[in-house]
């Protein structure tokens, strides 16, 4: 059972992650941010010092949420190939799932400052080391195309994050069929194969 400073914070959060989507970080004020949940703007300094640490828990918590998802199934007994389909599968429905999160993960990480940058740096680059040690299997076991790890790594990554800019959850396609288009295209590409 949450307590109530809990229940608050996480109210704080949905709050300004929208604001922070829509407006963006520099054109959100304090102000406005108290506004939308309904209190004054001191005791939102109560819950947090600064806008700049209410950005920077917002994608820091994403981050860790996905992260230990992701290294969950990277600790499990599957073969490479069950774990870069449940990977990719769960990281697209996260992100599409969720997409303010992601316009601030993409978009708004740069203003933070250099300590707070260092630390999501740090947690980008775990994301990175997983899949690209998931296709280093792949490609060790003869199971994968002559392509670099690493880039095939930074395209599923700019696969995902793209879709903020054309991604419509109310849309035609709901966020686990997109997952299984990426997953298609990723694995497997666009052509079909000859009889």
């Amino acid at each position: 059972m949450m307590t109530k400073k809990a229940e608050k914070i996480t109210e704080i959060h949905d709050v300004v992650t929208r604001l922070f989507a829509q407006k963006g970080y520099h054109n959100t004020s304090m102000r406005e941010i108290a506004r939308g949940l309904g209190m004054n703007q001191s005791s939102l300094y109560h819950y947090f010092d600064s806008k700049e640490e209410i950005l920077y828990t917002l994608i820091n918590d994403a981050m860790d949420e996905a992260l230990n998802t992701l290294e969950e199934i990277c600790k499990t007994d599957i073969s490479p190939h069950g774990k870069l389909d449940r990977v990719l599968s769960f990281y697209t429905n996260y992100y599409a799932g969720d997409q303010d999160r992601l316009r601030l993960l993409v978009n708004e990480q740069g203003n933070l400052g250099e300590d707070y940058r260092r630390i999501l740096i740090q947690k980008e680059r775990r994301y990175v080391h997983l899949i690209q040690s998931i296709l280093k299997a792949l490609a060790d076991g003869g199971r994968m195309k002559p392509i670099p790890p690493v880039v095939a790594t930074f395209a599923f990554f700019g696969m995902v994050h793209y879709t903020i800019k054309w991604y419509r959850k109310n849309g035609p396609v709901k966020s686990n069929e997109l997952a299984d288009y990426f997953l298609e295209i990723f694995t497997k590409g666009i052509f079909l194969q000859p009889n």
